[in-house]
């Protein structure tokens, strides 16, 4: 109990939230193709009939997953974070009992992708698989979790030097 506790003061003390500011227009990392991800990117947002928001400014997709069950909620993500280990890439996501909360975004260099556009319209065609409830409103709570575990685990896709 003790280290529940203490692992919960971590993520509750004040830090910096990783930024929720909507953004209209998708902001991509330098190097993506705009032209070719921008009509992808739209098909996505919940504007469009899609789901997802951007976010972070537009550097982000993010949305909630609700499931039936806590199994489902885990089976669907076992099968995302396979896709991930297939695409070298990995979301920022946090789970609360059968909703799991999915942002997309890359780090280095800063903005989305091609890897977090494909990647968003991947959990959409898993969640279908799995089951997926109609969606709720995100809690501010589990996405400020993820921001929060984010933060705490410091600069992920940078090489380290040795």
């Amino acid at each position: 109990m003790r280290t529940f506790a203490y692992t919960l003061r971590a993520f509750t003390a004040p830090t910096k939230i990783f930024s929720r500011a909507m953004s209209s227009s998708p902001r991509f990392a330098s190097g993506a193709d705009a032209d070719a991800l921008t009509p992808a990117v739209t098909s996505l947002l919940s504007t469009s009939g899609g789901r997802w928001t951007l976010a972070a400014e537009g550097e982000a997709l993010e949305r909630s997953f609700k499931f039936k069950t806590f199994a489902k909620t885990w089976d669907f993500m076992t099968a995302v974070s396979l896709q991930c280990k297939l695409k070298n890439h990995h979301p920022e996501w946090s789970n609360v009992y059968n909703t799991t909360f999915i942002r997309w975004t890359t780090h280095n260099p800063k903005g989305l992708t091609e890897k977090d556009v494909s990647l968003a319209a991947l959990c959409d065609d898993l969640a279908r698989d799995f089951g997926e409830l109609d969606p709720e409103p995100t809690a501010c709570e589990i996405r400020d979790l993820a921001g929060k575990a984010v933060e705490a685990g410091g600069d992920c896709c940078t090489p380290k030097k040795k």
